[in-house]
């Protein structure tokens, strides 16, 4: 499923399915916010690189880039705990309850096991998606401590520049693996009351209430 982000323009896989049940609504809309950030501390960068006369590019690139890690420290923590607190243990409770279906559904049980079987693959990969996703973040976060230590360099702005690209990859791929393999099947499967519950719950986690 491949689009343009409505926010950067650019082409993804994410940010195209349309719903607004939530809260995979604000998931979603988050997954593009946070692409859009990432997108534009990489223009800003690169614009640095094109001028290396003008210092004042580089200093403007170093603070765009300062201001996406400490985003990032707080809103991509606060996304991810949503993801993993809230909508994983709803989606494994899911699979884990087709059993039962099984048996009520003897015709059909090998499409139900195959959707119980791909949806406890998708939540594997997911888990250690979001491993992929803070190591990266940390790469980008390393970069511009660098940056503070050593001096501004074309060197330490392209040390800056692929680990926003690497960041910038994991995140699309995470992203668009999440929405097709989790939200899809979660919009089929999941009942309006568990995603009033779900709403509540995410509620919960951006306010800070334990």
């Amino acid at each position: 499923m491949r689009g343009k982000s409505r926010q950067t323009g650019v082409m993804t896989s994410f940010g195209n399915l349309e719903t607004r049940v939530e809260p995979l609504a604000t998931l979603m809309r988050e997954h593009v916010e946070i692409h859009g950030l990432v997108t534009g501390a990489k223009e800003k960068v690169v614009a640095a690189l094109e001028a290396p006369g003008d210092p004042g590019l580089a200093v403007g690139a170093l603070g765009v880039v300062r201001d996406l890690d400490a985003y990032m420290a707080e809103n991509l923590v606060i996304h991810i705990a949503k993801e993993e607190d809230v909508l994983f243990p709803a989606m494994r409770g899911l699979a884990a309850a087709l059993d039962q279906v099984v048996d009520e559904m003897v015709e059909q049980h090998d499409e139900v096991r195959d959707r119980q079987a791909t949806l406890a693959r998708a939540l594997g990969t997911m888990a250690g998606g979001h491993d992929e996703v803070h190591a990266a973040r940390s790469e980008v976060a390393s970069a511009v401590i660098r940056v503070a230590t050593g001096g501004m360099t074309s060197e330490k702005l392209e040390e800056i520049l692929d680990a926003l690209k690497r960041l910038d990859w994991i995140l699309q791929g995470h992203f668009g693996d999440e929405e097709d393999d989790l939200f899809v099947p979660a919009l089929e499967l999941l009942s309006t009351e568990t995603f009033a519950e779900m709403a509540r719950q995410a509620a919960r986690i951006e306010g800070g209430i334990a």
